[in-house]
């Protein structure tokens, strides 16, 4: 279960997790529902926070977090999903018929309506991934310092959409990676792309291969084979890609 701690749209409720006295309050009562429990379920909770941008803003969660913990008392946060939107961000689109009829030619107008009909929200994707990245390095070794914290894993999520981004986020401590953004824009099939270039990179390495080309001499029957396979799960990929640009389903 994922607690989202981070929601940066709430009009005059700031995320909680920027908030000391927030923050520790949610975990105190986390903390108090796991004492008073007294069943065998296995869930695991998880907060998500939102993208921090200096030092005490990370140290503010370390805090609350070591706040839970001592005497008998453990830490009754198992994963930290990192990071959420960026709020505050304003996308502009030029106006035209559909999105502003009385606007004059040239002028800019919010690409996306909001609940406070100024356009501003929180941003994802792309733009977030080398914020979402800092943030997911800076948590992972700041819970390592403490034994209390090791065992929180971290959720990376932001920007991620092919292969190369979830491998980023699986070497700076990542236990697993989200996928958001690209989901909406690509549906599941998102899930397999990568897979596949999991797989491609896979049979490179069991052959020997770095990006298509036989470092270890003369390429062999058996080697020829598997390429070829590799060569047919690269067409799956190139072609969906083509048909994403294209907008067919």
């Amino acid at each position: 279960m994922e607690i989202n701690l981070s929601c940066p749209n709430i009009p005059r409720k700031p995320p909680p997790a920027y908030s000391s006295t927030s923050l520790q309050e949610y975990l105190t009562a986390l903390q108090r529902s796991k004492v008073l429990d007294t069943s065998t379920s296995t869930t695991l909770i998880g907060i998500k926070t939102p993208p921090y941008t200096y030092f005490d803003q990370y140290q503010t969660l370390i805090d609350a977090l070591l706040s839970t913990t001592g005497a008998d008392l453990t830490c009754p946060v198992d994963f930290i999903t990192a990071t959420n939107t960026l709020g505050g961000c304003l996308v502009l689109a030029e106006s035209n018929e559909v999105l502003a009829p009385s606007s004059e030619p040239g002028s800019y107008v919010p690409a996306v309506a909001s609940a406070s009909g100024t356009g501003l929200g929180g941003v994802g994707g792309a733009v977030i991934h080398a914020l979402a990245l800092g943030n997911v390095r800076t948590i992972r070794s700041m819970l390592d310092q403490h034994h209390e914290l090791k065992q929180i894993e971290i959720i990376g999520v932001g920007g991620v959409s092919d292969y190369a981004g979830y491998a980023r986020f699986r070497s700076i401590g990542a236990a697993a990676v989200g996928i958001g953004t690209a989901l909406g824009k690509e549906g599941i099939m998102v899930f397999q792309k990568i897979l596949n270039e999991l797989e491609t990179l896979s049979m490179f390495a069991k052959l020997g291969i770095n990006e298509g080309r036989n470092d270890t001499g003369p390429t062999t029957q058996k080697q020829q084979k598997s390429l070829d396979v590799i060569e047919e799960k690269q067409d799956d990929v190139e072609e969906y890609d083509r048909a994403q640009d294209s907008g067919i389903e």
